[in-house]
Protein backbone atom coordinates (compact mmCIF):
# COMPACT_ATOMS: atom_id res chain seq x y z
CA UNK A 1 0.00 0.00 0.00
CA UNK A 2 2.87 2.31 0.70
CA UNK A 3 4.15 1.85 -2.73
CA UNK A 4 1.51 2.30 -4.45
CA UNK A 5 0.85 5.90 -2.29
CA UNK A 6 4.32 6.75 -2.77
CA UNK A 7 3.99 6.07 -7.07
CA UNK A 8 0.65 7.92 -6.91
CA UNK A 9 2.57 11.13 -4.95
CA UNK A 10 5.25 10.98 -7.71
CA UNK A 11 3.06 11.49 -10.00
CA UNK A 12 0.91 13.82 -9.10
CA UNK A 13 3.87 15.67 -8.13
CA UNK A 14 5.33 15.29 -12.02
CA UNK A 15 2.00 16.31 -13.14
CA UNK A 16 1.95 19.50 -11.12
CA UNK A 17 5.03 20.61 -12.28
CA UNK A 18 4.67 20.11 -15.79
CA UNK A 19 1.18 21.71 -15.34
CA UNK A 20 2.30 24.75 -13.68
CA UNK A 21 5.37 24.92 -15.89
CA UNK A 22 3.18 25.26 -18.74
CA UNK A 23 0.87 27.43 -17.14
CA UNK A 24 3.46 29.82 -15.91
CA UNK A 25 5.22 30.05 -19.22
CA UNK A 26 2.47 30.92 -20.88
CA UNK A 27 1.81 34.14 -18.88
CA UNK A 28 5.69 34.97 -19.80
CA UNK A 29 5.52 34.62 -23.67
CA UNK A 30 3.37 37.61 -23.84
CA UNK A 31 5.20 39.88 -21.31
CA UNK A 32 6.14 43.36 -23.45
CA UNK A 33 9.32 43.74 -21.10
CA UNK A 34 12.45 41.68 -21.51
CA UNK A 35 13.43 39.50 -18.88
CA UNK A 36 17.43 39.18 -20.20
CA UNK A 37 19.19 41.43 -22.01
CA UNK A 38 20.00 37.90 -24.38
CA UNK A 39 16.35 38.00 -25.32
CA UNK A 40 16.77 41.12 -27.06
CA UNK A 41 20.19 40.26 -29.11
CA UNK A 42 18.99 36.66 -29.61
CA UNK A 43 15.88 38.27 -31.65
CA UNK A 44 18.12 41.03 -33.06
CA UNK A 45 20.38 37.58 -34.38
CA UNK A 46 16.75 36.50 -35.74
CA UNK A 47 15.69 38.99 -37.48
CA UNK A 48 19.50 39.68 -39.73
CA UNK A 49 19.14 35.95 -40.16
CA UNK A 50 15.55 35.92 -41.65
CA UNK A 51 16.53 39.49 -43.71
CA UNK A 52 19.66 37.44 -45.49
CA UNK A 53 22.13 39.50 -43.07
CA UNK A 54 25.09 38.06 -40.95
CA UNK A 55 24.49 38.52 -37.68
CA UNK A 56 27.25 39.46 -36.37
CA UNK A 57 28.51 42.86 -37.22
CA UNK A 58 30.65 45.69 -35.56
CA UNK A 59 29.31 47.24 -32.23
CA UNK A 60 30.09 50.61 -30.29
CA UNK A 61 30.62 50.30 -26.64
CA UNK A 62 30.25 47.58 -24.79
CA UNK A 63 30.03 44.40 -26.87
CA UNK A 64 26.84 42.47 -27.19
CA UNK A 65 25.85 39.38 -25.26
CA UNK A 66 28.32 36.18 -26.63
CA UNK A 67 25.88 34.37 -28.73
CA UNK A 68 26.60 31.24 -30.53
CA UNK A 69 24.35 31.14 -34.13
CA UNK A 70 21.96 28.02 -33.46
CA UNK A 71 19.05 29.36 -30.95
CA UNK A 72 18.93 32.40 -33.19
CA UNK A 73 18.58 30.88 -36.30
CA UNK A 74 15.56 28.52 -34.61
CA UNK A 75 14.03 31.34 -33.37
CA UNK A 76 14.61 33.13 -37.07
CA UNK A 77 12.17 30.55 -38.67
CA UNK A 78 9.29 31.84 -36.56
CA UNK A 79 10.59 35.18 -37.56
CA UNK A 80 9.97 34.47 -41.04
CA UNK A 81 6.43 33.60 -40.66
CA UNK A 82 5.40 36.09 -37.82
CA UNK A 83 6.37 39.59 -37.10
CA UNK A 84 9.48 39.97 -34.68
CA UNK A 85 8.72 39.94 -31.23
CA UNK A 86 10.15 38.30 -27.99
CA UNK A 87 7.32 35.89 -27.53
CA UNK A 88 9.19 33.69 -30.26
CA UNK A 89 12.28 33.31 -28.56
CA UNK A 90 10.64 32.77 -25.43
CA UNK A 91 8.27 29.86 -27.37
CA UNK A 92 11.67 28.79 -28.73
CA UNK A 93 13.35 28.21 -25.38
CA UNK A 94 10.09 26.53 -23.74
CA UNK A 95 9.75 24.26 -26.15
CA UNK A 96 13.31 22.98 -25.95
CA UNK A 97 12.85 22.69 -22.31
CA UNK A 98 9.63 20.37 -22.60
CA UNK A 99 11.62 18.28 -25.30
CA UNK A 100 14.44 17.93 -22.75
CA UNK A 101 12.13 16.89 -19.50
CA UNK A 102 10.43 14.41 -22.12
CA UNK A 103 13.84 13.01 -23.18
CA UNK A 104 15.30 12.66 -19.48
CA UNK A 105 11.58 10.85 -18.54
CA UNK A 106 12.19 8.63 -21.74
CA UNK A 107 15.52 7.58 -20.49
CA UNK A 108 15.18 7.21 -17.22
CA UNK A 109 12.40 4.99 -18.24
CA UNK A 110 14.57 3.09 -20.22
CA UNK A 111 17.51 2.49 -17.91
CA UNK A 112 15.20 2.13 -14.72
CA UNK A 113 12.63 0.19 -16.05
CA UNK A 114 10.36 2.25 -14.48
CA UNK A 115 7.78 5.01 -15.87
CA UNK A 116 7.02 5.94 -12.57
CA UNK A 117 11.12 7.22 -12.12
CA UNK A 118 10.98 8.40 -15.82
CA UNK A 119 8.02 10.66 -14.88
CA UNK A 120 9.52 12.00 -11.70
CA UNK A 121 12.87 12.68 -13.52
CA UNK A 122 11.07 15.38 -16.17
CA UNK A 123 9.23 16.65 -13.38
CA UNK A 124 12.49 17.28 -11.74
CA UNK A 125 13.72 19.08 -15.25
CA UNK A 126 10.82 21.19 -15.45
CA UNK A 127 10.91 22.53 -11.58
CA UNK A 128 14.83 22.95 -11.81
CA UNK A 129 14.21 24.96 -15.28
CA UNK A 130 11.94 26.83 -12.94
CA UNK A 131 14.33 27.82 -10.49
CA UNK A 132 17.15 28.00 -12.47
CA UNK A 133 15.93 31.87 -13.85
CA UNK A 134 13.06 32.37 -10.94
CA UNK A 135 10.89 31.81 -14.11
CA UNK A 136 9.73 29.92 -16.34
CA UNK A 137 10.84 29.55 -20.20
CA UNK A 138 14.03 31.73 -19.73
CA UNK A 139 14.26 32.66 -23.43
CA UNK A 140 18.34 31.72 -23.11
CA UNK A 141 20.21 29.07 -25.48
CA UNK A 142 20.85 26.77 -22.71
CA UNK A 143 17.54 24.84 -22.58
CA UNK A 144 18.23 24.24 -27.20
CA UNK A 145 21.87 23.00 -26.44
CA UNK A 146 20.82 20.44 -23.48
CA UNK A 147 18.19 19.06 -25.59
CA UNK A 148 20.54 18.27 -28.39
CA UNK A 149 23.37 17.06 -25.82
CA UNK A 150 20.20 14.63 -24.77
CA UNK A 151 19.70 13.58 -28.30
CA UNK A 152 23.56 12.74 -29.30
CA UNK A 153 23.30 10.59 -26.09
CA UNK A 154 20.50 8.92 -26.55
CA UNK A 155 22.23 8.15 -30.05
CA UNK A 156 25.73 6.86 -28.59
CA UNK A 157 23.40 4.58 -25.65
CA UNK A 158 21.08 3.23 -27.88
CA UNK A 159 22.27 3.03 -31.76
CA UNK A 160 24.86 0.89 -32.17
CA UNK A 161 27.66 1.07 -34.51
CA UNK A 162 30.24 4.05 -36.37
CA UNK A 163 27.63 5.54 -38.22
CA UNK A 164 25.81 6.38 -34.61
CA UNK A 165 28.58 7.73 -33.39
CA UNK A 166 29.02 10.15 -36.16
CA UNK A 167 25.49 11.37 -35.75
CA UNK A 168 25.81 11.59 -32.47
CA UNK A 169 29.10 13.81 -33.39
CA UNK A 170 27.32 15.99 -35.78
CA UNK A 171 24.13 16.75 -32.95
CA UNK A 172 27.04 17.48 -30.52
CA UNK A 173 28.57 20.09 -32.79
CA UNK A 174 24.99 21.57 -33.48
CA UNK A 175 24.86 21.91 -29.59
CA UNK A 176 28.31 23.18 -29.48
CA UNK A 177 26.91 25.97 -32.19
CA UNK A 178 23.92 26.75 -29.77
CA UNK A 179 25.67 27.56 -26.50
CA UNK A 180 29.81 27.49 -25.83
CA UNK A 181 28.84 25.08 -22.67
CA UNK A 182 28.07 22.44 -25.72
CA UNK A 183 32.17 21.70 -25.37
CA UNK A 184 31.72 20.22 -21.93
CA UNK A 185 29.84 17.48 -23.18
CA UNK A 186 30.75 16.95 -26.67
CA UNK A 187 34.45 16.22 -24.46
CA UNK A 188 32.65 14.03 -21.56
CA UNK A 189 31.02 12.10 -23.72
CA UNK A 190 34.21 11.27 -26.00
CA UNK A 191 36.21 10.16 -22.74
CA UNK A 192 33.27 8.05 -21.97
CA UNK A 193 33.72 6.38 -25.41
CA UNK A 194 37.35 6.03 -24.55
CA UNK A 195 36.37 3.81 -21.48
CA UNK A 196 34.06 2.11 -23.21
CA UNK A 197 34.18 1.27 -26.76
CA UNK A 198 37.24 2.71 -28.22
CA UNK A 199 36.39 1.57 -31.80
CA UNK A 200 33.22 4.27 -31.91
CA UNK A 201 35.62 6.48 -29.89
CA UNK A 202 37.84 7.23 -32.73
CA UNK A 203 34.43 7.59 -35.43
CA UNK A 204 33.12 10.52 -32.62
CA UNK A 205 36.75 12.15 -32.52
CA UNK A 206 36.65 12.08 -36.04
CA UNK A 207 33.44 13.30 -36.26
CA UNK A 208 33.37 16.19 -33.79
CA UNK A 209 37.07 17.43 -34.95
CA UNK A 210 35.14 17.24 -38.74
CA UNK A 211 31.57 18.82 -37.54
CA UNK A 212 32.95 21.27 -35.01
CA UNK A 213 36.10 22.63 -36.90
CA UNK A 214 34.54 22.82 -40.44
CA UNK A 215 31.87 24.24 -38.92
CA UNK A 216 33.56 27.01 -37.10
CA UNK A 217 35.10 27.77 -40.54
CA UNK A 218 32.49 27.76 -42.47
CA UNK A 219 30.88 30.06 -40.37
CA UNK A 220 33.79 31.82 -39.96
CA UNK A 221 33.43 32.69 -43.59
CA UNK A 222 29.50 33.13 -44.01
CA UNK A 223 29.52 35.25 -41.16
CA UNK A 224 32.85 37.20 -40.86
CA UNK A 225 35.66 37.87 -38.61
CA UNK A 226 32.73 38.96 -36.05
CA UNK A 227 31.67 36.13 -35.33
CA UNK A 228 34.37 33.80 -34.04
CA UNK A 229 35.21 37.52 -31.48
CA UNK A 230 31.17 37.35 -30.73
CA UNK A 231 30.65 34.03 -29.95
CA UNK A 232 34.02 32.61 -28.59
CA UNK A 233 35.89 35.42 -26.94
CA UNK A 234 33.56 37.52 -25.49
CA UNK A 235 32.19 34.54 -22.59
CA UNK A 236 35.63 33.63 -22.15
CA UNK A 237 36.68 37.87 -21.48
CA UNK A 238 33.44 37.71 -19.16
CA UNK A 239 35.23 35.00 -16.94
CA UNK A 240 36.40 35.73 -13.50
CA UNK A 241 37.71 33.96 -10.26
CA UNK A 242 34.69 34.60 -8.34
CA UNK A 243 34.85 32.20 -4.49
CA UNK A 244 32.06 33.19 -3.37
CA UNK A 245 29.68 33.01 -6.33
CA UNK A 246 31.22 29.20 -6.57
CA UNK A 247 30.57 28.52 -3.08
CA UNK A 248 26.98 30.04 -3.53
CA UNK A 249 26.41 27.76 -6.55
CA UNK A 250 27.62 24.47 -5.21
CA UNK A 251 26.28 25.18 -1.33
CA UNK A 252 23.08 26.96 -2.22
CA UNK A 253 21.49 26.04 -5.69
CA UNK A 254 23.40 22.63 -6.51
CA UNK A 255 22.99 21.19 -2.85
CA UNK A 256 20.38 23.15 -1.57
CA UNK A 257 18.15 22.83 -4.08
CA UNK A 258 19.24 19.42 -5.54
CA UNK A 259 20.96 17.63 -2.36
CA UNK A 260 18.53 14.19 -3.03
CA UNK A 261 19.69 13.49 -6.37
CA UNK A 262 23.51 14.74 -5.57
CA UNK A 263 23.70 12.27 -2.66
CA UNK A 264 22.37 9.42 -4.85
CA UNK A 265 25.07 10.38 -7.71
CA UNK A 266 28.11 10.46 -5.00
CA UNK A 267 27.13 7.29 -3.07
CA UNK A 268 27.09 5.40 -6.54
CA UNK A 269 30.81 5.87 -6.53
CA UNK A 270 31.25 3.39 -3.42
CA UNK A 271 29.45 0.68 -5.79
CA UNK A 272 31.85 -2.30 -6.77
CA UNK A 273 31.05 -1.48 -10.53
CA UNK A 274 32.49 2.28 -10.85
CA UNK A 275 29.14 4.36 -12.00
CA UNK A 276 31.27 5.86 -15.22
CA UNK A 277 32.11 2.42 -16.74
CA UNK A 278 29.73 0.68 -18.43
CA UNK A 279 27.46 2.23 -21.61
CA UNK A 280 25.13 3.16 -18.28
CA UNK A 281 28.00 5.32 -17.23
CA UNK A 282 27.64 8.13 -20.13
CA UNK A 283 24.86 9.96 -17.57
CA UNK A 284 27.65 10.05 -14.86
CA UNK A 285 29.89 11.35 -17.48
CA UNK A 286 27.46 13.62 -18.54
CA UNK A 287 26.47 14.99 -14.94
CA UNK A 288 29.86 15.71 -14.69
CA UNK A 289 29.92 17.56 -17.88
CA UNK A 290 27.31 19.87 -16.26
CA UNK A 291 28.53 20.58 -13.33
CA UNK A 292 32.12 21.75 -14.94
CA UNK A 293 29.18 23.89 -17.25
CA UNK A 294 27.64 25.03 -14.26
CA UNK A 295 30.71 26.07 -12.25
CA UNK A 296 31.96 28.18 -15.73
CA UNK A 297 28.70 29.52 -15.80
CA UNK A 298 29.10 30.61 -12.17
CA UNK A 299 32.44 32.99 -12.64
CA UNK A 300 31.06 34.66 -15.39
CA UNK A 301 31.14 39.08 -14.67
CA UNK A 302 27.79 39.06 -15.71
CA UNK A 303 26.17 36.93 -13.19
CA UNK A 304 24.69 33.23 -13.78
CA UNK A 305 21.73 32.89 -15.11
CA UNK A 306 22.27 29.69 -16.70
CA UNK A 307 24.83 27.90 -14.22
CA UNK A 308 22.20 25.64 -12.35
CA UNK A 309 19.87 24.38 -15.50
CA UNK A 310 22.49 21.97 -16.95
CA UNK A 311 23.03 20.66 -13.43
CA UNK A 312 19.75 20.03 -12.79
CA UNK A 313 18.61 18.30 -16.33
CA UNK A 314 21.96 16.07 -15.73
CA UNK A 315 20.86 15.04 -12.22
CA UNK A 316 17.77 14.58 -13.21
CA UNK A 317 18.64 11.69 -15.41
CA UNK A 318 21.95 10.54 -13.27
CA UNK A 319 20.30 10.84 -9.94
CA UNK A 320 17.61 8.56 -9.94
CA UNK A 321 19.43 5.55 -11.98
CA UNK A 322 22.00 6.32 -9.41
CA UNK A 323 19.53 5.77 -6.43
CA UNK A 324 17.86 2.65 -7.95
CA UNK A 325 22.02 1.02 -8.65
CA UNK A 326 22.32 1.79 -5.12
CA UNK A 327 19.42 0.62 -3.04
CA UNK A 328 19.52 -2.26 -5.60
CA UNK A 329 22.83 -2.84 -4.60
CA UNK A 330 21.44 -2.54 -0.66
CA UNK A 331 18.38 -4.92 -1.46
CA UNK A 332 20.52 -7.39 -2.19
CA UNK A 333 22.08 -7.75 1.37
CA UNK A 334 21.13 -10.55 3.79
CA UNK A 335 17.54 -9.84 5.12
CA UNK A 336 16.98 -6.65 2.46
CA UNK A 337 13.93 -6.89 -0.11
CA UNK A 338 13.56 -5.67 -3.01
CA UNK A 339 10.60 -3.83 -2.45
CA UNK A 340 11.84 -2.23 0.42
CA UNK A 341 14.70 -0.86 -1.69
CA UNK A 342 12.28 0.27 -4.30
CA UNK A 343 10.20 1.82 -1.58
CA UNK A 344 13.46 3.46 -0.63
CA UNK A 345 13.89 5.27 -4.34
CA UNK A 346 10.50 6.57 -4.52
CA UNK A 347 11.17 7.94 -0.78
CA UNK A 348 13.68 9.24 -2.51
CA UNK A 349 12.54 11.47 -5.18
CA UNK A 350 9.39 12.18 -3.14
CA UNK A 351 11.54 14.37 -0.52
CA UNK A 352 13.96 15.50 -3.57
CA UNK A 353 10.26 17.02 -5.46
CA UNK A 354 9.32 18.48 -1.54
CA UNK A 355 12.76 20.01 -1.15
CA UNK A 356 12.37 21.85 -5.26
CA UNK A 357 9.20 23.17 -3.97
CA UNK A 358 10.07 24.64 -1.20
CA UNK A 359 12.12 26.88 -2.91
CA UNK A 360 9.53 28.40 -5.44
CA UNK A 361 8.81 31.73 -3.59
CA UNK A 362 6.33 34.41 -4.03
CA UNK A 363 9.07 36.45 -6.64
CA UNK A 364 9.18 33.00 -8.83
CA UNK A 365 4.90 34.13 -9.48
CA UNK A 366 5.69 37.91 -9.79
CA UNK A 367 8.08 37.43 -12.15
CA UNK A 368 5.62 34.94 -14.46
CA UNK A 369 3.27 37.89 -14.06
Amino acid sequence: MSGRLLKITLWSAAAAATLGYVVLAARVLGAAAPGDPVETAVLDHAVRLAQGHAPYHDFVGAPPPGLMPGFPFAVSGLVLLFDAGLWEVRLVALLATLAAAALVARIVSSEAQSRTLGAAAGGFVLLGATLAWAGPAGARPEPLMLTLVLAACALLRYRQGVLGALAAALVMAAACFTHPAGLWFTFAALIHLGVHDRRRAVAYAAGVLLFVAGGDLALWSGFGPWFDFQAWVVPLLALRLQPLALLHFLGTQVLGTLGVLALGAVLSFALPVAPWRGAVGLWMWMALAALAAGVTASQSAGGAPDALLPVAIMLALAGPVSIQRVTRHLAAWPGSTRLGGQGLVLTALALQFLTLAAHLTPRTFLLAG
